[in-house]
């Protein structure tokens, strides 16, 4: 049986590299995140929809890891990023990167780390794009529609 693949959970969650660091936001919760270094890296590799192995195989041929380490350092971040909502199982025989041969000369390495901010939580979710409903935003309750139609 193979293992999950794991996708950022769109449209629930945001990302930008700003000067470097990554910063990552949960629309569903108000937490924000940051990460840099192998952190942004491996969420990169994520976005472009590459499996956990994959990701651990990086960090072998990028920073000289053994595989168990690279594999435990891998479960350990995509654990904290389910825990925080951030990805989701993609569905079955969705498509999956094969990372292009990487002949990157080795990095120093710092093992991956997503920080999590909640002291904006309440303004974000005072925000009206929690509202939006599936035809989008504004929309107008379906009583109102009736009476306007």
């Amino acid at each position: 049986m193979s293992k999950p693949v794991w996708i950022v959970n769109r449209p629930s969650v945001v990302s930008e590299v700003i000067d470097g660091e990554l910063v990552v936001m949960n629309l569903s919760t108000g937490n924000y995140f940051s990460s840099a270094g192998t952190g942004a890296a491996l969420w990169a590799c994520l976005e472009a929809g590459m499996a956990a192995e994959s990701l651990a195989a990086r960090l072998v041929a990028r920073h000289g890891l053994a595989p168990a380490a690279a594999e435990a350092d891998v479960e350990r971040f995509l654990e904290r990023l389910r825990a925080e909502s951030l990805v989701r199982e993609a569905e079955p025989g969705a498509a999956v990167a094969v990372p292009a041969a990487d002949g990157a000369v080795r990095e120093a390495y710092e093992p991956p780390q997503m920080h999590v901010y909640s002291d904006m939580r309440d303004l974000l979710m005072l925000d009206p794009i929690h509202d939006v409903a599936a035809e989008g935003w504004p929309s107008r309750p379906a009583e109102e529609l009736k009476q306007a139609g």
